[in-house]
């Protein structure tokens, strides 16, 4: 498997990917700054309280980057899969040697993975860097604690998990036509579905357990109909 996955790497370009993922933790930085200091801009805001709070903070940054990586591992999925798939190239890419289900299977974890690592990446330079000036020159009225931290940090990991299994989601829908606009728009309003869900999440784990076992066992279910849909397709 990992070998499919070199030679996808060879094949394919992470470059953009790889900068699209530091604009996301520059811009993303930047975002919680601002929502750390809406107490100070308008203190008469009747959740600026809301904002002084790392629990709540941290859930929006999440939220957002995992809204973002969602729809950069549908981008990934249209080059890597429905592109592959499409036209000449399926010819090419099924005349290959090589069972068909490892070739898909080995694209599909590398988008899953990519969008996971990446958003985890991100989402910990957000953390480390906005937690440590915390240390040194509090933005926030509310107590930086280890507990604070490990649940930032978890919320970011299921985030993270999240934003793969929503791109995979998206793929099917633009796979089954074919096309990288529809996989586009199906990650823009599963992102926008799964964030408005998860919203009160921020300070309700179970909510965010039973919205990860939801998305889980329909990826799942993705993931074997695309295997089918593979050994259907014909050279």
């Amino acid at each position: 498997m990992h070998k499919l996955i070199a030679l996808e790497l060879k094949r394919n370009r992470l470059r953009p990917y790889h900068i699209a993922t530091l604009i996301c933790g520059v811009t993303m930085l930047g975002f919680q700054y601002l929502m750390a200091a809406i107490p100070y801009m308008d203190p008469t805001e009747p959740d600026a309280e809301l904002f002084s709070q790392y629990p709540f903070l941290m859930g929006i940054t999440c939220l957002v980057c995992m809204a973002i990586f969602s729809i950069l591992s549908a981008v990934m999925a249209s080059r890597f899969l429905v592109e592959e798939y499409s036209g000449k190239r399926a010819i090419l890419l099924l005349s290959y040697p090589i069972g068909r289900k490892k070739v898909l299977r080995a694209k599909l974890m590398l988008v899953f993975l990519y969008a996971v690592g990446a958003m985890l990446l991100c989402g910990a330079m957000i953390q480390t860097v906005f937690f440590l000036t915390e240390l040194l020159f509090p933005i926030c009225s509310d107590q930086l604690t280890i507990e604070v931290i490990l649940q930032s940090l978890g919320f970011l990991l299921c985030c993270s998990v999240l934003a793969g299994m929503m791109g995979v989601l998206s793929l099917w829908f633009g796979f089954r036509k074919k096309s990288v606009s529809v996989t586009i728009v199906a990650s823009v309003i599963l992102a926008t579905i799964v964030c408005q869900m998860i919203s009160a999440a921020t300070q309700s784990f179970p909510i965010l357990w039973i919205v990860m076992g939801i998305a889980t066992i329909f990826s799942l279910i993705v993931v074997l109909d695309l295997f089918r849909q593979i050994e259907g397709m014909e050279v």
